[in-house]
């Protein structure tokens, strides 16, 4: 029995017992959690929430009202490749949507992009302090340099959660 198949049976193990389930990955692998996201969801499971504790990743996931509650019989589970946590073509959009769902989620715990921004300014001071035996132009230069490198990867990421965001309501049907 490989990892993969390990990994699944344990987690319908975990499903045939409880009614609230708490998944970890410790790399935080947005795409492992929903492909397991996706193999409770098939047992009578809804995704919950998501955050980040320390380096790893968490998912919670709650029993629906109309749950199989017997413990299934081997780690097979429709919509995935055999053997492994690769999704099939047909549920590759559903797994897609809960990955995007988990990092979404993940993200909202993290520090707001105005905080973001006072920690990259601090930290394009700090370096620039290490030009200041070269001169002062060559601090400016080491200054406005690195905040500008920092500020675009922040601004990368922020395009990257709109992004995200985007597909998940996109995909999610507004209720109201």
């Amino acid at each position: 029995m490989n990892r993969a198949e390990r990994r699944i049976l344990a987690l319908l193990r975990q499903l045939a017992e409880r009614d609230f389930v708490v998944l970890s990955d410790v790399g935080g692998s947005p795409r492992r959690l929903a492909v397991l996201a996706y193999v409770a969801e098939q047992h009578g499971f809804r995704y919950a929430e998501a955050h980040g504790v320390g380096r790893a990743l968490q998912i919670h996931l709650v029993r629906t009202e109309h749950a199989d509650t017997r413990p299934p019989d081997s780690a097979s589970v429709p919509g995935l490749r055999p053997g492994t946590l690769r999704p099939l073509p047909e549920a590759a959009p559903a797994v897609r949507l809960f990955r995007d769902r988990i990092e979404l989620d993940a993200m909202a715990g993290s520090l707001s992009v105005r905080s973001r921004a006072a920690i990259v300014t601090g930290g394009s001071a700090v370096v620039s302090l290490c030009f200041l035996a070269a001169g002062w132009q060559a601090t400016l230069i080491a200054f406005f340099g690195a905040d500008a490198w920092f500020m675009g990867f922040l601004y990368l990421d922020v395009v990257r959660r709109r992004r995200i965001a985007r597909r998940v309501q996109a995909a999610v049907p507004m209720s109201g």
